[in-house]
């Protein structure tokens, strides 16, 4: 998360020229969707949150059976929000918003790996789901770090020893970090912290650069375009809440540059303003826009992987930004949660498809009577999933569906979210020839899965 001074209820995302949306003719909206599994498409990259700023501190003084729960809740697959990536902090000590993460490297000469529970947190998720993607990002660093200077090469030796330590004392491997939140980034810096992760023997992937909306958080692509050894460093390029009035920002030479689209830091409401305040993860405020952002950042920005900050509210509403989490757990004492809309929408997607599956761009677009909806397609089966969201509705709709090229003509399951229903599985459907309807709630969030 940002910086404390930037996180004001309600705060409109400056930024970038926004984006027309990838399938014009579609803009207009469809009531027939055409399923068809040779068309092309983007790697999804999968969805997950952002552990960092103190975030999830309360959660490791749950007692038990409920701090399993949670867990459970978060990271167990086919089993809440079933998050597929995780992102943590590199702490520093410093106040990165709601708090201070420690430091690995106190000193030059100091290593432990023990400190904080980032680590605790990372190996939880590992153990409900060997297959999730570790990420991680420093907020700041300690003052011996290159004598003042971040973009140094004791900096990226710092970065080294924690993705390293994680390994050896964890045994965790973290598959992707980043270069420094929220701040602009130096090119030649870049180009170190990839040098030295490799020359440690790392495979770990660099995102670059995790820019803020008003940070020109697009810049490092006009410089990969004329720095070959730049573009050859960044692996993923990631930005934070990239949206402007309702539109994700991704500029057309990023759409170009071959490289994956992600946003690093997300969570939205409705009308792309952030919501942060206690009751903000009720349907009709944040879970109606997470619906929305999470179908538009790829039909219209092709971001293949979203992170939202937070995945708990282990932190007291008194502290910026409360309730940022996609669910609360912040009174240790008590053993309560909740587990509000933000998760399930989440579901929506997760429960339902799997980081390496294929997006099929002719299915993914606006429908007629207001919403949107991507297809995606497993690499190895005929499965599919279909994730439509009816937030600005006023009535009900219906869609028509059309598969071929290959998926599966079998049953489709339903399930919904809305203020009303959590998550239910509302019906089956058997196609005839390849073909089947639904009408849509208004107000609602769909998934169509084999």
């Amino acid at each position: 998360m940002s910086t404390p001074r930037r996180l004001i209820c309600g705060i409109l995302l400056a930024g970038l020229i926004s984006l027309p949306a990838c399938h014009p003719s579609q803009k207009s909206g469809t009531a027939l969707i055409r399923i068809n599994g040779d068309s092309p498409g983007r790697t999804f990259d999968g969805i997950g949150a952002v552990s960092a700023g103190a975030s999830s501190r309360l959660l490791i003084d749950y007692p038990e059976p409920y701090r399993r729960q949670i867990l459970d809740y978060l990271f167990k697959p086919d089993y809440g929000a079933s998050l597929q990536h995780l992102k943590v902090e590199i702490g520093s000590d410093a106040n990165s918003t709601d708090g201070s993460e420690p430091s690995h490297m106190r000193t030059r000469n100091d290593q432990n790996y023990t400190r904080g529970y980032e680590w605790w947190l990372m190996e939880e998720a590992y153990k409900r789901n060997p297959q999730i993607v570790l990420d991680s990002l420093a907020w700041g660093a300690p003052g011996w770090i290159g004598n003042g200077n971040f973009y140094s090469q004791d900096m990226a030796n710092y970065v080294v020893n924690f993705i390293r330590g994680a390994g050896k004392a964890h045994h965790l491997d973290i598959a992707y970090t980043g270069i420094w939140n929220e701040t602009r980034y130096q090119p030649n810096y870049v180009k170190l912290l990839k040098l030295t992760l490799q020359d440690s023997g790392l495979q770990t992937r660099v995102v670059c650069c995790d820019l803020y909306p008003g940070e020109d958080q697009w810049s490092m692509i006009g410089q990969m375009q004329h720095d070959p050894d730049l573009r050859k460093a960044i692996d993923v390029v990631g930005v934070h809440y990239p949206h402007k009035n309702g539109h994700v920002t991704t500029s057309k030479n990023a759409l170009n540059i071959g490289k994956p689209l992600w946003a690093t830091e997300d969570q939205g409401g409705v009308d792309n303003k952030l919501i942060f305040y206690p009751g903000a993860n009720k349907w009709s405020l944040k879970g109606r826009g997470l619906a929305h952002l999470y179908n538009i950042n790829y039909i219209e920005g092709r971001l293949t992987a979203t992170e939202v900050w937070s995945p708990i509210t282990s932190y007291y509403d008194i502290l910026p930004a409360p309730r940022s989490g996609l669910m609360t757990a912040n009174t240790p004492w008590s053993g309560h949660y909740e587990l509000p809309a933000t998760l399930w929408v989440t579901a929506h997607t997760t429960q339902f498809t799997q980081p390496g599956w294929k997006y099929i761009d002719s299915a993914c677009g606006y429908l007629a009577g207001k919403g949107t909806f991507v297809t995606l397609r497993s690499p190895n089966s005929g499965d599919y999933s279909v994730i439509l969201e009816t937030v600005a509705a006023k009535s009900p709709q219906k869609v028509s569906f059309q598969v071929t090229g290959g998926l599966s003509t079998g049953a489709v399951h339903v399930w919904e979210t809305n203020g009303t229903k959590t998550f239910e599985h509302v019906t089956d459907i058997t196609p005839q020839q390849g073909s089947f309807s639904l009408t849509l709630d208004p107000d609602s969030i769909y998934t169509v899965s084999t």
